[in-house]
Parts: structure tokens; sequence; C-alpha cells
């Protein structure tokens, strides 16, 4: 039986976490609306594509490259934390409509997010030959 590649595999989970988190969102607004920001669902978008786009760079480059994916890992880490950083100082100071509630969303997806995201990141790396081997 052939293994699935690691991207088709993340992107299974991370569609499966976001459905999770969408449920959870939506039972939230309905539950507590003064807690969740009326653009959750664009914000759990958001954060799910750009941890796919990150999570699929490193897979290609450690397929391609294996010598630079630490290199290239970190990178694609630091591309992230810019785009959030951006979009949250956007959102923050520009627009400022319920801010908190644009934060806790945001925080809560991108903790679970990055925790998937490293969880993978991990399995799949241990899975690769290591320098040593390949010598």
């Amino acid at each position: 039986m052939a293994s699935t590649s690691p991207l088709k595999k993340y992107t299974t989970y991370l569609a499966t976490t976001g459905l999770i988190l969408a449920v959870i969102s939506s039972l939230a607004q309905y539950l507590w609306s003064s807690n969740v920001h009326p653009l959750w669902f664009l914000i759990l978008l958001l954060v799910a594509g750009v941890q796919w786009l990150v999570f699929a760079f490193v897979v290609k480059f450690g397929q391609h490259k294996p010598q630079t994916l630490i290199k290239q890992y970190q990178i694609a880490k630091f591309a992230k934390l810019l785009i959030y950083f951006i979009v949250l100082a956007v959102y923050v100071f520009g627009i400022r409509t319920n801010a908190l509630g644009f934060l806790t969303n945001f925080i809560v997806y991108y903790i679970v997010f990055t925790i998937l995201e490293a969880v993978f990141i991990n399995r799949w790396m241990n899975k690769l030959p290591r320098t040593q081997d390949l010598i």
C-alpha cells in the first residue's frame, strides 16, 4: 500500500481541524455573540490558508533539498509571522472594530493550527533520511 504524501495528509487534518473550529466558533457566536468576532470565518480561513502554504513550502523543499530544510522552515515561519503581524496591525490600528474579538479569535486559531503544524513537521522530519544515513 502506497503511503499518502505528507501534504495530502496534512491537508486532511487541517480541513478536519478547521471544520471542528468552525462548529465551535458557530456555537460560541450563537451562545456568546459579544465575545466572537463577526468575521471569525474569514479569520479561520486566513490562518488555515497561511498554515497550509507554509507546510506546502516546507514539504516541497524537504523533498528536493533536505540539506536546506531547517533554513527553509525558518524562512517560512518568519514569513508567516510577518504576514500575521501585518494583518493584526492593520486590523487593530486601522479598523479597530471589535479588536478584542478579532485578537481572541485569531490567537485561538493560531495556537491550534500551530500545534497541528508542529506535530506534523516533527513526524515528517523524523521519517526523512538523516544526513549520516545518506553518506
